[in-house]
């Protein structure tokens, strides 16, 4: 029972948690189902996994000597980091580095 504030009359609600007759009946994304919808991994796909990750991993990285920090290249990254703060949508990386790296030439005419 529910007071009504509108018209102060007492009116019956229905319960708000469902029941099993009410719930669809499909084995797939099931409320009353404990079994997983859907296949669980085993140990071998695990393994594979992650062996693929550890190479893929790999190939990201650079593998060469460290380049020394110039002042062309601190710039840039100053630059860049000003740039894409101010930016407020997607932006094109290409394009941010091209105006990056004129903001830091620019810097660097006087010297």
């Amino acid at each position: 029972m529910c007071l009504n504030k509108d018209t102060r009359i007492l009116s019956k609600v229905k319960s708000s948690t469902p029941t099993t007759e009410h719930l669809p009946d499909t084995k797939i994304g099931s409320l009353v189902s404990t079994e997983p919808t859907s296949p669980t991994w085993n140990e071998s796909e695990t393994v594979k996994l992650e062996e693929e990750a550890k190479q893929f991993k790999a190939k990201k990285r650079y593998s060469g000597p460290p380049k020394p920090m110039t002042s062309r290249i601190y710039l840039i990254g100053m630059a860049m980091n000003a740039l894409l703060s101010r930016s407020q949508g997607p932006v094109r990386r290409d394009e941010i580095k091209r105006e990056a790296e004129d903001w830091a030439d620019f810097m660097l005419e006087d010297q």
